[in-house]
């Protein structure tokens, strides 16, 4: 009997670790056609791929997915222990294998109390994320996490960072304790000054979705969100990267920001610390060559140990490196908090050339105190 893409996704929630996604079909046949990741415990992937693979019933078809089929043999292939998951390309975005016809958009009157940070953005803009720039701005996807996103907080706040944190709502709210505690952990994201932006209830991909369930998807993570900071956002990332005509068309006319981005160090795919750096520097440097792009925005995630325990060496890499640039003349790495320089045509508070004097200066005293 064929299965619905949404049936799968509650099959594979059998495994009981939440909330799971459907990240991607595969392209690939040994995948299994089926790539699982999500906030699970600190288990090894191929484990988690044959648990979740299993709790669906092999030969199934998802309907108007191209008949993508689950088949035994991939199964027993995602098991192996030599089975590795690619790192994806600089800008990847999950494709999207179904998606419901054209409907009409309905526009919708001014939201109450918009989050200043995207509020000063046109509707309907969807950011790609890179720059000319060696310009970065920080975002972590997936949160809050009780076990991880307290850890990274403190660890953004010592190196005097601060970022965009694009929350799934289904973890917070005002019911039960475990609820109450994850919407105390956004309100502190707030109250540290950093920006929060909506990243759905469920974490389902938005193309394969009817405008009334990316409304509902949308309303229901913003009810949560204001309720906790007293905010409505106006930033959106669409899970997965996943987006279409309809839904850029739709997120705008709800008065939202898309923000993509441009530097991915795959931390959903490596799981130590020093990969995550070292990917890092291989897709930034990878993407000045081929687009001449040298900054952008940055994915990353708040749910993963590894993911925050890079972060640190990831801004000391920079530091080093930034004296060497010192050193020939160059444009230092700048890491920003204001969405507002990949905006063409926006002009932030501080110009990108009083920013660069000041982090000369500071970065002067710092590598003079290194070289002593």
């Amino acid at each position: 009997m064929p299965v619905r893409p949404t049936e799968v996704v509650d099959a594979i929630g059998s495994c009981n670790w939440r909330p799971v996604q459907v990240l991607r079909l595969s392209r690939l046949p040994w995948r299994a056609f089926l790539t699982i990741s999500g906030h699970m415990p600190s288990i090894p992937w191929n484990l988690r791929l044959s648990c979740c693979a299993l709790s669906i019933v092999a030969g199934g078809s998802f309907v108007g997915a191209s008949e993508v089929s689950i088949r035994p043999e991939a199964i027993a292939a995602a098991a192996l222990p030599d089975a590795t998951v690619p790192i994806p390309e600089p800008g990847y975005v999950e494709p999207v294998h179904a998606e419901p016809g054209p409907e009409t958009i309905r526009r919708i009157g001014a939201v109450r109390n918009p989050d200043p940070t995207g509020a000063r953005f046109p509707s309907g803009l969807t950011l790609a994320g890179g720059s000319k720039r060696r310009m970065l701005l920080f975002t972590f996807d997936d949160g809050p996490s009780q076990r991880t996103t307290p850890r990274l907080l403190d660890v953004l706040d010592e190196l005097g960072i601060k970022a965009v944190f694009f929350v799934t709502s289904e973890s917070f709210g005002d019911g039960n304790p475990w609820e109450r505690a994850h919407a105390g952990i956004v309100r502190d994201i707030v109250r540290r000054g950093h920006t929060i932006g909506n990243h759905t209830e469920t974490h389902r991909q938005l193309p394969l979705l009817s405008n009334a369930e990316i409304e509902a998807e949308l309303a229901l993570s913003e009810r949560k969100i204001a309720r906790a900071v007293g905010r409505t956002p106006r930033l959106v990332r669409p899970p997965g990267g996943a987006l279409s005509k309809r839904v850029e068309g739709l997120l705008g006319a709800h008065g939202y920001t898309s923000v993509m981005w441009a530097l991915y160090p795959g931390d959903l795919e490596v799981h130590e610390p020093e990969e995550v750096v070292r990917t890092f520097f291989r897709v930034l440097e990878r993407r000045e060559r081929e687009t001449g792009e040298r900054g952008g925005i940055v994915l990353m995630h708040d749910t993963k140990d590894h993911s925050l325990q890079a972060v640190p060496h990831l801004i000391e890499a920079l530091r080093k490196r930034n004296c060497e640039l010192l050193r020939k003349g160059e444009e230092l790495y700048d890491i920003v908090d204001d969405l507002g320089y990949f905006v063409p045509g926006y002009e932030p508070d501080e110009p990108f050339e009083e920013r660069q004097a000041r982090l000369r200066r500071d970065t002067k005293r710092r590598c003079d105190a290194l070289a002593g």
